[in-house]
């Protein structure tokens, strides 16, 4: 049996599955200048709590803006995946999860991405 979906609703299930996917559990932290300063132009988005003991090792996407390279960066704002989670993305949706993607963390942090490496 074959069955079809609209471009809309695929978009709108991707759209949900992100949403669960990175959920409450869900966190991040600035990165840091040399000095030690917040810059809120390069973001680590995290799973977990920050004080469980295993801070970094659930790595979900960096998010940079053109800041973070001193202006000098085409391709910005950037989300970096851990490869680990991209893969399991891709496997699931082919490319198709960038634009929802991109739509959900505007949504939800005002973060605006035209680029996903």
């Amino acid at each position: 049996m074959k069955y079809s979906i609209t471009e809309s609703k695929l978009e709108s299930t991707i759209y949900a599955y992100i949403n669960d996917l990175f959920g409450d559990d869900l966190n991040h932290i600035y990165a840091e200048d040399d000095y030690g300063n917040e810059m809120e132009s390069g973001i680590q988005f995290y799973f977990g709590d920050y004080g469980d003991g295993d801070y970094g090792e659930e790595e979900a996407f960096y998010w940079y803006d053109s800041d973070y390279f001193d202006g000098d960066c085409e391709r910005c704002p950037i989300a970096e995946f851990n490869s680990e989670l991209e893969n399991k993305l891709n496997s699931l949706f082919d490319d198709k999860w960038h634009t929802p993607f991109k739509k959900w963390l505007q949504k939800e942090y005002n973060l605006k991405v035209k680029t996903i490496q």
